[in-house]
């Protein structure tokens, strides 16, 4: 059986599994401070893991639609994680599919995946195995699409597969099998809710998510904003991409729908940056999500000042976004930042602690 057709076989499998499930309702969510969010807000600091075709087309909103493209020569996750271990970083997360909808998995629902590149190799398996060896919590992003953004108006190959199919059911393959083959992922980072197909809900994802572990942090990215609007529910935590709280500090505790429910805070903020290819979301100039030739690490005060204000205004986690380069390392000087960077938080949060 070739793949084609068995990505039309798993994908209708997966279609009437997902018709006998139950939909979660907001009144089955946890509404408290449950061992997985205090085990999450312990955690203070992790590194998002900015790697996919971005890299190698050098582009941060990537269109590619060749596999062939991506040949990390020099992939070393471990180098990666060691470089973590010392700036005590305690979670990271890896792109494990963006905005092109090119997988670092073999994916039974696409042939657009890491498996029909030069590489072959399952990057998720190689950054999650790295992640458990230096006791750095493993956690995976995922970028949606479907209705507002459309690979396949530019991928020959998506295009074929969503005929035969539906965005909205690829999505809920793909996440089933990281969910499934890689042990418990501590926390799924789902980007671009806006992007799918509106039919496919947010409580459809988490509870498909939840039901695999019930322990799994579920985080919808409630995109560029303080923290004070929630655009996506369920979802166990709310963040600030590329913003801290609010000056008068963030309220973890939200009444949905006559509910009340403890959403911690998350602060993601970029450490490259290159004024070329900036799409500007950051609050300082030129910043960049992935690595390139002419993009460099930030100056680390500026980056830990707008940290440290997070930390203040209530804020329990910091995401930093780092990147490999195209071959699949760390620059020496990054990985220099890192650690320094890590230190000043490490020694910030011990004041905090008194």
């Amino acid at each position: 059986m070739n793949k084609q057709l068995i990505i039309l076989f798993v994908l209708g499998i997966g279609f009437l599994i997902s018709c006998s499930n139950s939909k979660v309702s907001k009144s089955d969510i946890p509404a408290g401070i449950n061992e997985s969010i205090k085990e999450w807000e312990s955690l203070k600091f992790g590194a998002f893991v900015h790697f996919n075709d971005n890299t190698s087309v050098e582009k941060e909103l990537s269109q590619n639609s060749s596999p062939d493209i991506f040949n990390p020569v020099n992939l070393n996750f471990e180098s990666m994680m060691d470089a973590f271990q010392k700036a005590g970083v305690k979670y990271a997360v890896l792109t494990a599919r963006h905005t092109s909808g090119f997988c670092l998995w073999d994916s039974r629902a696409t042939e657009f995946d890491v498996a029909n590149s030069p590489f072959k190799k399952d990057v998720v398996k190689l950054f999650i195995d790295a992640c458990r060896k230096y006791n750095i919590k493993p956690c995976l992003y995922y970028c949606m699409w479907g209705k507002d953004w459309k690979p396949w108006e530019w991928n020959a190959v998506i295009k074929r597969e969503v005929a035969s199919s539906s965005s909205k059911e690829i999505i809920k393959t793909q996440l089933t099998e990281l969910a499934e083959n890689y042990g418990d992922i501590f926390e799924f980072w789902l980007d671009m809710k806006c992007w799918t197909d509106t039919t496919l809900t947010a409580a459809e994802i988490y509870d498909l998510l939840k039901k695999k572990n019930p322990n799994t942090i579920v985080h919808f990215n409630q995109h560029v904003q303080d923290g004070t609007t929630i655009k996506y529910f369920p979802t166990d935590i709310v963040n600030g991409e590329e913003r801290t709280p609010p000056e008068n500090g963030h309220n973890p505790y939200r009444v949905i729908e006559s509910k009340n429910y403890y959403l911690p805070f998350e602060y993601e903020i970029t450490s490259q940056r290159c004024d070329q290819r900036t799409i500007g979301h950051g609050l300082m100039k030129g910043s960049v999500w992935f690595t390139y030739s002419d993009s460099r690490f930030y100056n680390v005060d500026s980056l830990f000042k707008y940290i440290k204000l997070s930390f203040d205004r209530g804020g329990s986690n910091i995401l930093l976004s780092t990147a490999p380069d195209k071959t699949g390392t760390y620059r020496s000087a990054d990985c220099d930042s890192i650690i320094k960077l890590g230190t000043m938080i490490r020694e910030y949060i011990k004041t905090k602690i008194k």
